[in-house]
């Protein structure tokens, strides 16, 4: 989203993020995970996005604000019953 939402902006634009699995994932391009293909699609049509890695919670105001925020939904969210245990889905994941 955040590629998508910079595409238009005509200048160098760098994308911070703390997941660098994820990272991993886009560099790879023999990564059959769909939303890595995605992204990287973007990211070689618009050359002026840049994705960049920070350690994680190591103080910066940002990364911290962003993971509180990610944290929110599972902690004021509402309920919901899973059709199959949690076990099922990580091995899915």
């Amino acid at each position: 989203m955040a590629i998508e939402a910079s595409s238009s902006l005509y200048r160098t634009i760098k994308i911070w993020t703390d997941s660098l699995s994820s990272l991993m994932a886009i560099l790879n391009p023999k990564s059959h995970h769909s939303m890595a293909r995605e992204i990287q699609t973007l990211l070689l049509s618009h050359k002026h996005i840049h994705l960049r890695w920070l350690k994680a919670h190591v103080g910066y105001l940002g990364n911290e604000c962003a993971d509180q925020l990610a944290k929110e939904p599972i902690t004021k969210g509402d309920p919901f019953l899973l059709p199959k245990p949690l076990s099922y889905l990580k091995s899915q994941i």
